[in-house]
């Protein structure tokens, strides 16, 4: 009976460790939506802003603006997909926030143009 109690405890124990395992993977995180708030977050942090691409600066690299500031972001040329946007065009953008050694980057990956304002 000993040896039929420990093998069942063994195998209640390996059959609830993925349970446990899958407890601590990490949650989803909300995106930060102000321009103002990236520059105080973590690598790899989810951002969803939304607002106005002021200028290029260049090498893919962009000024974003909303109510709360400027911030830099790079979209790559492929995000493009003939979509045209001038400073009064409101965009959203989504992608994630790196923290590289030269400093803080958002790339973005993904981009959705909601239109101009009057």
């Amino acid at each position: 009976m000993p040896k039929k109690l420990t093998g069942t405890l063994i195998l209640s124990c390996v059959l609830t460790l993925p349970a446990f395992a899958a407890d601590n993977e990490p949650r989803a995180q909300k995106p930060i939506n102000r321009a103002a708030d990236t520059l105080k977050v973590k690598d790899d942090m989810p951002v969803e802003l939304t607002g106005h691409l002021i200028k290029s600066l260049g090498d893919e690299k962009y000024l974003f603006r909303d109510n709360s500031g400027d911030v830099e972001v790079e979209i790559d040329n492929a995000l493009w997909r003939d979509i045209e946007v001038n400073s009064n065009t409101s965009v959203t953008l989504r992608g994630d926030i790196n923290d590289e050694w030269q400093g803080i980057e958002i790339e973005i990956d993904e981009m959705e143009r909601l239109g101009d304002k009057g």
